[in-house]
């Protein structure tokens, strides 16, 4: 009797195992293809959970490897299809040679007005970012959400455009540079805050244009009063007002951007992951440099302490990224990220 109770409690675990492993390779696989094909709710939650969802079928994998190889196949099978669409949340590039020609560093941001509040400033938040940029020093440096208190504090930078204008109720962005700006611009975005700002820039010789980007923010807050039908739907607007929003401005980019003939670096807060389909129209043949040369997960908003990368470098092909570096400031809801790249 007791050795049939024990192969039955077996026998019983192994199926929910099996339903558990189909149920997480489907989703996966689902997701996937929703995520590339689809501006909607059930995208954006897949973009939130795909790194969950890859974890779970790489461990279903290797456990029915072990137990029984013949069932190791369907979250093989999803694995494979995840990798076709996405590159891994995870990366281990070593480093490179930065002894090259033509290496610059670029640095974006989002400050959130280095912490001012109710229209007084932060001096305590705003020296530490100041004294942190000093540090670094970067090259060239994209702020989104900057506050106007510090218009004047980065005086070490001779090049700089201010995305200021009188009567327009929009998010302030800046782009600081030790390289001459020769042109620049607004890219507007309609009925939002949000918008793209972007410079032209001589670096030793060769014209680069930088757009700083902020793409539509969700604008969520979670709470009780959501979890029930009507709160339930107005978060799917909100998100799908969102989503149809950031497509808008995305393609705004992508038009503008055509127009110029040189290389184009698209950096900022584009309030989307790396798995939404506003991510990969930015990307489309662009160079991620965290992808690139970066290390562990690139979080750039731990918001729950859920490693969420929202901020993003994207250069052309014809820029090498040599190396990615993300910070631990926690000056903001959102990290900073630093690459060195150079102009071939």
């Amino acid at each position: 009797m007791m050795k049939y109770k024990t192969s039955k409690k077996v026998s019983g675990r192994s199926k929910i195992s099996m339903l558990l492993t189909y149920i997480s390779s489907i989703l996966l696989m689902v997701g996937c293809i929703i995520c590339n094909f689809k501006l909607n709710f059930f995208a954006f939650l897949f973009s939130l959970i795909a790194p969950i969802l890859l974890i779970i079928n790489t461990l279903f994998m290797f456990y029915w490897f072990i137990k029984h190889r013949g069932y190791s196949y369907f979250p093989l099978l999803s694995l494979f299809i995840y990798f076709i669409f996405f590159s891994s949340p995870l990366q281990f590039n070593g480093k490179r040679d930065v002894n090259k020609e033509n290496v610059f560093s670029f640095m974006t941001f989002n400050s959130r007005a280095f912490g001012a509040s109710h229209n007084v400033r932060n001096s305590v938040n705003s020296e530490k970012i100041i004294d942190f940029v000093k540090n670094e020093y970067p090259d060239i440096i994209s702020f989104q959400e900057f506050s106007k208190f510090e218009l004047k504090s980065f005086p070490l930078y001779p090049y700089q455009f201010i995305g200021y204008r009188p009567n327009f109720e929009k998010s302030l962005q800046v782009i600081y540079s030790k390289y001459p700006i020769v042109s620049k611009g607004y890219v507007d975005f309609p009925n939002t805050r949000n918008l793209a700002i972007y410079s032209d820039i001589n670096i030793k010789n060769e014209i680069v244009r930088v757009y700083n980007i902020h793409l539509q923010s969700y604008l969520l807050k979670i709470s009780k009063s959501n979890f029930n039908p009507q709160g339930v739907n107005m978060l799917v607007n909100k998100v799908n007002t969102a989503q149809s929003k950031q497509e808008k401005q995305v393609q705004i980019i992508l038009n503008h951007a055509k127009t110029f003939k040189g290389k184009v670096i698209f950096a900022g807060d584009f309030n989307s992951t790396q798995y939404s389909k506003n991510y990969n129209y930015l990307k489309n043949n662009k160079k991620d440099s965290f992808i690139e040369a970066g290390f562990g997960l690139g979080v750039t908003y731990p918001l729950f302490n859920y490693p969420f990368r929202i901020d993003f470098i994207l250069v052309d092909n014809d820029i090498e990224v040599l190396s990615h570096q993300n910070f631990n400031l926690k000056l903001s809801d959102h990290e900073p990220i630093l690459a060195r790249l150079a102009v071939n």
